[in-house]
């Protein structure tokens, strides 16, 4: 029951060697992508936007492997089989949202601004990366049926 808007799920409980597979392939693709656009936009030296995103990074691949383990269980708890558009964007936002209480500090610290040009810096930031989540997600989504399809006997 798979469709173009859909993915099929059996919502098994993900070992912790895929979760870090998973939260690091997120993660190091977003860097390379955030780390030249973040020193343009800002203006601001690349190991300086860098060194942000790497520890931006750090504190999201934990905060992954939480919110998704959490996020896969009430899947399972609610008896979901299908992964439908409501579902990816509350995924996205829940998990962007959560992480703005995370990283607004430490991007103020890092970049020397007050909290509220922080707060409206990471918002703009998530306001991206929601979009970012959202596709890498339906992929590897895609990615993982495929792989479960072929090892089925």
């Amino acid at each position: 029951m798979s469709s173009k808007n859909t993915t099929t799920v059996d919502a098994p409980k993900v070992p912790v060697k895929q979760r870090i597979i998973h939260a690091l392939s997120y993660e190091l693709i977003l860097l390379v992508i955030g780390t030249p656009i973040l020193s343009w936009v800002l203006n601001k030296d690349l190991s300086h936007t860098g060194m942000l995103w790497v520890v931006m990074s750090v504190i999201a691949m934990l905060w992954n492997m939480c919110f998704n383990a959490v996020f896969e269980r009430f899947e399972r708890r609610m008896n979901w089989q299908v992964r439908t558009i409501a579902v990816r964007v509350v995924h996205a936002i829940g998990f962007e949202g959560g992480l703005l209480l995370f990283t607004v500090p430490i991007i103020a610290w890092m970049m020397q601004i007050s909290l509220w040009q922080a707060l409206i810096l990471d918002i703009a930031l998530a306001m991206c990366i929601v979009v970012y989540t959202f596709i890498f997600q339906y992929c590897y989504d895609q990615i993982m049926a495929k792989q479960t399809q072929h090892q089925k006997p």
